[in-house]
C-alpha cells in the first residue's frame, strides 16, 4: 500500500528542483552559467531515479491488484455454486451480491491496491512533465552559452558582477569576482616567507659546519708537521750535511752527463777486462 505521506515526499522532491534562467548570463562569467547547467543535469539525473523508483512501486501494485482480482473471482464462483445461503438468491445479481457480503476483507485490500495505483499513475505523469521542462531548460541554457559565445566574438567580455540572486544563492559556488590587489599581496607574502625561510636554513647549515670543523692557520700545520719529524735522524753516509746554499745551488743547476744506452757499440771482451775478468 501507497501511504500519503510517500506522495507528498516525492511532490517535495520535485518542487525543489528549480532553476531561474538570467536575463543576461554573461554579465555574471562563466562560473554561474556552468553551475546552472550541473545543476540541470543533477535535478533530472535525480528526475530519472524517481521515475524508476514510482515506476517499480507502480508495477508492484498492479501485480498485487492482478492476484487480489483473481482470488476475488475464484471465491464468489466457489460461493455461488457451493454456498446454501448464496444460492438462495433469486437472480444472478443477487446471488453475487450475497457472495459479495463474504468476500468484504477481500474486496477492501483491491480498493487498497486499486487507489494506490491510481495515485502512482498520477505520480508518474507530474514526473514526466517534470523531466520536460528540466530538459526543455537544459536546452536553453544551451542557447543561452551560444549567445554569451557569440557576444564574445563581437568583443564582449565575460563579466564580474557579485551572484546575489535569491534564485542562486548558492554557497558551494566560487564568485567570479577577482580582487586584484588582494591577489598580489597574498603572492608577495608568501615569496618573502619563502626567502626568509631559505636564509635561515642556510645559516644553520653554515653554523653546523663552522662548529664541525676546525678552522688550522699554515703556521699550525707547519708546527705540526715538524713535530712529527724524527728528532735523531742519521744522514745518509757519504751526504755533505755542511753544505752551504751557494754549493747546493751550483750542484743543482749542473747538467747531467749524458749515458750512450746503446749496446750495440760495446766491446764485451773491454768490458770484462775493466773489470778484471
Amino acid at each position: 500500500m501507497i501511504e500519503q505521506a510517500y506522495i507528498d515526499r516525492i511532490y517535495g522532491r520535485l518542487t525543489a528542483m528549480d532553476i531561474q534562467l538570467d536575463a543576461d548570463p554573461i554579465e555574471f562569467g562563466p562560473s554561474r552559467l556552468n553551475y546552472k547547467t550541473s545543476e540541470v543535469r543533477r535535478h533530472l539525473s535525480s528526475t530519472e531515479k524517481t521515475f524508476m523508483e514510482v515506476s517499480h512501486n507502480l508495477q508492484k501494485i498492479k501485480r498485487d491488484l492482478l492476484i487480489k482480482q483473481t482470488e476475488y473471482n475464484l471465491e464468489q464462483t466457489q460461493l455461488i455454486a457451493n454456498d446454501p445461503h448464496v444460492r438462495s438468491g433469486r437472480s444472478q445479481k443477487e446471488r453475487e451480491a450475497l457472495a459479495a457480503t463474504r468476500l468484504v476483507h477481500i474486496q477492501s485490500k483491491i480498493n487498497g491496491l486499486t487507489l494506490s495505483a491510481h495515485d502512482l499513475e498520477d505520480l508518474m505523469t507530474v514526473i514526466k512533465a517534470k523531466r520536460t521542462d528540466l530538459k526543455d531548460l537544459q536546452g536553453r541554457l544551451r542557447d543561452q552559452l551560444k549567445l554569451c559565445q557569440e557576444q564574445i566574438s563581437l568583443g564582449q567580455r565575460w563579466g564580474s558582477k557579485t551572484m546575489t540572486s535569491k534564485t542562486f544563492d548558492d554557497p558551494n559556488v566560487i564568485s567570479t569576482e577577482v580582487n586584484t590587489a588582494s591577489l598580489v599581496d597574498q603572492f608577495v607574502a608568501q615569496r618573502q616567507n619563502a626567502e626568509a625561510k631559505v636564509d635561515q636554513q642556510a645559516e644553520q647549515l653554515a653554523n653546523q659546519a663552522t662548529i664541525k670543523r676546525e678552522v688550522i692557520s699554515v703556521d699550525d700545520e707547519l708546527t705540526v708537521a715538524l713535530s712529527q719529524a724524527p728528532k735523531d735522524s742519521t744522514p745518509l753516509k757519504g751526504t755533505n750535511t755542511t753544505a752551504n746554499d751557494e754549493e747546493i745551488n751550483g750542484f743543482v743547476k749542473t747538467p747531467l752527463e749524458e749515458i750512450d744506452t746503446n749496446v750495440d757499440d760495446l766491446d764485451l771482451d773491454d768490458l770484462f777486462a775493466e773489470f778484471g775478468g
